[in-house]
């Protein structure tokens, strides 16, 4: 009985990976739509800005600033939640990768995300704002020496 056993634990296994990668192609499917249905609604709302330019300047039309500013700000929100699902995905992904080491794949699996912008001053690795220590090297994100944003004018 124990080569039938060891060949059920064998498939139970084969299974289970199987079921693990499945999982991971939805996750980053299901991702990657939301990603890009936000940046056809990005791409959208530039087109409506060029628009809205185009008509004040060329055809008179009366166009305010507030409502340029309006759709600017419509694209800085998409441009966030397309950062922040960029690294839910690249959270997935690294819970997966097999060249990870063991820590990284916990880090992933534990729900660590980095804040957008936000790197740590030690090795400018991307850190999360609200951790004491950099994932990387282990330095302190708190202090004079904290983390900062990087010069992409992420926000801290």
């Amino acid at each position: 009985m124990g080569l039938i056993d060891d060949l059920i634990q064998g498939v139970n296994r084969e299974i289970t990976k199987v079921q693990t990668r499945g999982q991971e192609m939805m996750q980053t499917y299901q991702l990657n739509s939301q990603i890009r249905h936000l940046e056809g609604k990005k791409t959208a709302t530039l087109i409506e800005i060029g628009r809205m330019i185009y008509e004040k300047y060329q055809r008179s039309a009366d166009v305010s600033e507030e409502q340029i500013v309006g759709k600017t700000k419509e694209i800085v929100d998409y441009e966030h939640e397309i950062t922040s699902l960029q690294a839910e995905l690249e959270q997935v992904k690294a819970q997966f990768d097999p060249n990870r080491t063991a820590s990284q794949r916990a880090e992933a699996k534990a729900g660590y995300t980095p804040t957008p912008g936000f790197t740590c001053p030690h090795c400018q690795a991307p850190a999360a704002s609200d951790k004491q220590f950099c994932p990387a090297c282990g330095g302190s994100l708190r202090g004079e020496n904290g983390g900062k944003p990087s010069g992409d004018g992420g926000e801290a």
